[in-house]
């Protein structure tokens, strides 16, 4: 599955590009690897984008024992365990041609200098890269390939885009793999992997068909104090999907797009000089004023 991640990305910055020419003129046929970025990295002759990846490992804080029950194609119920929720970290590096012709400059849209500035020309196929990814803080359904698609997953696919929490020092990081500090991007991507292979249900299943509701919808919420004053600059975040927000001066905070089904709130807010948390159990969609919080203590 990890592989089928790997193809999911590649296929995504592929297909927005060859569909966005104008938007993404210097990632439109450069090829997607996936190599060490080592000393002895051969990018490909037109230019490179390459997608190392450097750290596979469970998110523990997702981590459930609540069984998954499903319908599988042939209409028959299923319960199978929760599954293993694995966390996908990329180092993405741009490795544009070394040089762009006079004829190209015209359709790739840039100007002289950047055209014969390599790392100028780095840095903007880079901004491509981040422009395209930071468009899906969850991965189109369209672009999964592999088992990603079929079976479903269970949860939509959440990427995030940009943070570096796993490279904690990252010129370490270059000299461990053999190579020089070079502009780059971190990727990650929490993919569900099935612990156990499907079972049929024992009990029956009643299906009920609720019509006219969406697959997904806007949730909206605020954060109280103990004095119920509004909480200003609080960090709320989706655990299951890796959405994160922050409350504005009135301590209200939105999530667009989330798909029904019950999710835990994390809540990090500071008081005084100490920094606290709290969460809590959500259900979508739910009552009016059900996403109002109240911090502890």
């Amino acid at each position: 599955m990890i592989n089928d991640l790997s193809r999911t990305l590649k296929h995504l910055l592929q297909t927005v590009a060859q569909t966005e020419p104008d938007v993404f003129p210097l990632l439109k046929g450069k090829a997607i690897e996936f190599a060490r970025p080592d000393k002895e990295f051969k990018p490909n002759p037109q230019g490179s984008v390459c997608l190392f990846l450097y750290d596979i490992r469970e998110n523990r804080e997702l981590r459930t024992n609540e069984p998954l029950r499903v319908v599988n194609k042939e209409g028959q119920p299923t319960v199978e365990r929760s599954p293993t929720r694995v966390v996908c970290s990329y180092l993405v590096t741009a490795w544009p041609a070394e040089k762009v012709g006079v004829d190209q400059q015209d359709k790739l849209k840039i100007d002289d200098e950047t055209a014969v500035d390599l790392n100028l020309l780095e840095h903007l196929l880079l901004s491509e890269v981040l422009q395209v990814f930071s468009r899906y803080p969850i991965i189109p359904e369209s672009s999964l390939q592999g088992k990603l698609a079929d079976p479903p997953q269970p949860v939509p696919l959440p990427m995030i885009t940009a943070q570096a929490e796993g490279l904690t020092n990252i010129s370490e990081f270059w000299t461990a793999i053999g190579s020089n500090l070079r502009p780059s991007l971190n990727v990650k991507a929490t993919i569900s992997v099935r612990a156990a292979v499907p079972e049929s249900e024992a009990k029956p299943v009643v299906e009920r068909i609720v019509q006219d509701i969406p697959s997904s919808l806007e949730i909206k919420g605020n954060i109280y104090d103990v004095a119920f004053s509004p909480v200003a600059g609080a960090r709320i975040t989706i655990l299951e999907l890796d959405l994160n927000t922050t409350s504005d001066s009135n301590g209200q905070y939105t999530f667009s797009q989330v798909p029904i089904g019950k999710y835990h709130l994390q809540i990090n807010w500071r008081a005084g000089d100490k920094l606290r948390r709290q969460t809590v159990e959500i259900n979508v969609p739910a009552a009016a004023g059900a996403y109002d919080i109240t911090l502890k203590g």
